[in-house]
């Protein structure tokens, strides 16, 4: 095969093959990076707060057991705080659950996003490439064209 057809044919291939991500996916992908970091957040401390429900209750339990033996005010007043804290414990649980589905499903389709754009820009440069090969495929041949006009001109002379 002659160089230039090689030559040709490696810049196509490199066309094709460069990844040149638009400013448009370097921007869904920071934040995607930033919604997963969020994530991440809200996971650990809805850890923390399903830790603090177990320990709460567990309390609420013994309060229970001491205000069965004594029902004195003091041990009264120690049932209806403890209450109190699960309660809002609880609350706080399901807010940090309801943002924690929420981010899940922005990180997600965040994803779908990204992928999208790559695909988008995949195709892009094998459009450029096909449309590349192709001018110079007719480029050449025109090129060829007005060759052999000119050596048929010299052969008459």
């Amino acid at each position: 095969m002659c160089p230039e057809k090689t030559l040709k044919r490696e810049n196509i291939e490199k066309i094709i093959n460069r990844s040149v991500a638009s400013n448009e996916i370097v921007t869904q992908q920071k934040e995607l990076v930033n919604t997963e970091r969020k994530l991440k957040q809200a996971g650990d401390s809805l850890l923390k707060i399903k830790d603090k429900v177990v320990f709460v209750r567990q309390q609420l339990i013994d309060v229970r057991d001491q205000n069965r033996i004594k029902k004195t005010k003091q041990t009264q007043r120690a049932l209806i705080s403890a209450n109190n804290r699960l309660q809002k414990l609880r609350q706080d649980l399901d807010e940090k659950r309801s943002k924690y589905r929420e981010l899940k499903i922005i990180v997600r389709e965040q994803k779908s996003i990204v992928k999208s754009l790559e695909k988008k820009e995949a195709a892009k440069q094998k459009a450029v490439a096909r449309f590349i090969k192709k001018w110079e495929r007719d480029y050449d041949q025109k090129l060829r064209l007005k060759r052999n006009n000119l050596k048929k001109r010299k052969r008459t002379l």
